[in-house]
């Protein structure tokens, strides 16, 4: 091996038995120029889909069930507390998994304020990109909500 700056050069035999040089140790496309390199998102998408398949591996078929259960049981509760703390479903004929609209009775962007002076992010207001829903979030629920995290957004929400 011989060093050039920056890059770690291997020697080896290709099929035909000729020698050939190849880059080793090194990070992908790290010996391109920086100014004709390309964005490497498809190295950052690639990376969270590893990462996706990994978790999803070490759940196995048992854990994914109790993974979509407690998501759905946890979303259901989020549902019935934000109603109990005066918000109204926008779409309570729709069946959810993670995610749901309410309705806040109020800009919904105030409420994201008053929720965030509680430390708490509440969701994303709609009204952003739907004409219509300026005073709806979308609320997001997942395995990694507590049951107290969902009553503190319900109070926060609510008050």
């Amino acid at each position: 091996m011989r060093r050039l700056p920056g890059r770690i050069v291997g020697e080896t035999v290709d099929t035909d038995g000729e020698r050939g040089y190849v880059l080793t140790l090194q990070t992908r496309e790290q010996h391109i120029r920086r100014e004709k390199a390309t964005s490497n998102i498809t190295t950052n998408q690639t990376l969270l889909a590893l990462a996706g398949l990994v978790h999803l591996s070490l759940l196995g078929p048992q854990g994914l069930l109790e993974l979509g259960e407690t998501c759905l049981a946890l979303t259901g509760y989020a549902k019935s507390r934000l109603v109990d703390a005066g918000l109204e479903l926008a779409f309570p004929e729709r069946h959810t998994f993670k995610e749901f609209v309410v309705r806040t009775g109020r800009d919904a962007r105030e409420a994201l304020q008053a929720a965030r002076a509680d430390g708490i992010y509440a969701g994303y207001p709609l009204g952003r990109d739907y004409p219509g829903l300026d005073d709806s979030l979308l609320i997001a629920v997942t395995e990694k909500r507590t049951v107290g995290e969902i009553d503190r957004l319900a109070e926060a929400l609510g008050s």
